[in-house]
């Protein structure tokens, strides 16, 4: 209130809203922004070849079950903790 100010929302422009793996619908196509993981996480997720900047497509998803993604032709199943923190974007 009293000398704050407020901080100036940035324009997204026509780049879509980042969101979690989780909030993916299936049939589209998505690119990781950054991966909210520790360093266990991390590196089984890279060994997959889910890093930032890679486009991937969901293949399905359920609502309590594991969600199932393509990334350069290959299936992976991951479960809804480790979608829960993958930031992502809309290609």
């Amino acid at each position: 209130m009293f000398g704050r100010k407020r901080k100036a929302r940035r324009a997204i422009g026509y780049r879509s809203i980042p969101m979690t793996l989780a909030d993916a619908m299936p049939g589209r196509e998505y690119r990781i922004l950054k991966i909210n993981g520790g360093h266990k996480l991390n590196s089984r997720l890279y060994a997959m070849g889910l890093m930032p900047d890679e486009k991937f497509m969901v293949y399905t998803s359920s609502r309590g079950g594991p969600m199932i993604i393509v990334v350069k032709g290959s299936r992976f199943a991951l479960g809804r903790y480790m979608t829960g923190k993958i930031i992502i974007e809309e290609v």
